[in-house]
Formats: C-alpha cells, sequence, structure tokens
C-alpha cells in the first residue's frame, strides 16, 4: 500500500521538506482534525455545517480547520459572505488526506 503511495505522489518524497511533512501529520493527527478530514473527503462545507454536525463548538472547529488549511490539507475559499472549506485538491496535502480518510475509513 504505502509503495503504492509513494509511485503516485505528485512531488518526489525526499523533496517534501519535514518540516512539512510533519505539521501535516501533526495537523490530522487530532481526533476532531481527522473527523473534519473525513467529513470533507464527501464535499464542501461550512464552519456552520462542522459545527452542527459534530456538537463542538465554533472556536474549536474554526482552530482545527485554521491548522488543517495552514498545513496545506485543506482549502478555504469565500463564497458572497460564506466561507467554505474542502480538501485540498493537489499536491502533497492532497495525496496525505486520501491516504489518511482512507485509513480512518478502515480502508
Amino acid at each position: 500500500m504505502f509503495q503504492a503511495v509513494r509511485d503516485e505522489w505528485p512531488e518526489p518524497m525526499d523533496q517534501l521538506a519535514p518540516q512539512a511533512l510533519t505539521r501535516m501529520l501533526k495537523a490530522s493527527a487530532d481526533p476532531t482534525s481527522l473527523r473534519l478530514l473525513v467529513l470533507l473527503a464527501e464535499g464542501e462545507l461550512n464552519v456552520t455545517d462542522l459545527t452542527r454536525i459534530l456538537d463542538q463548538s465554533q472556536p474549536r472547529v474554526s482552530r482545527h480547520l485554521k491548522l488543517l488549511v495552514e498545513a496545506g490539507l485543506v482549502e478555504r475559499f469565500r463564497d458572497g459572505s460564506w466561507v467554505f472549506f474542502n480538501l485540498a485538491e493537489r499536491g502533497a496535502g492532497r495525496r496525505l488526506t486520501e491516504l489518511v480518510v482512507a485509513l480512518a475509513d478502515g480502508g
């Protein structure tokens, strides 16, 4: 399984800065962050949706989203007055989220 991930990685793994990989892994390690990644794998959502689904406070959800965005695992975009989140569309963040979500789903 890991060889397949290595073969499909969009950039040579040795060129991915260890600090960037560490930041991505740390951001996805928390149970709330992991749940956010699994939810966002289904499609874009806003903070209101996520707080309702997770039954957690808005500041807590926003903090986890901020860390996931900074790590390059999640993207943020504005549509009028609403802010939506989805998984990173490309790069190392995308490949890592695919692997993390697959493992979280029992794959």
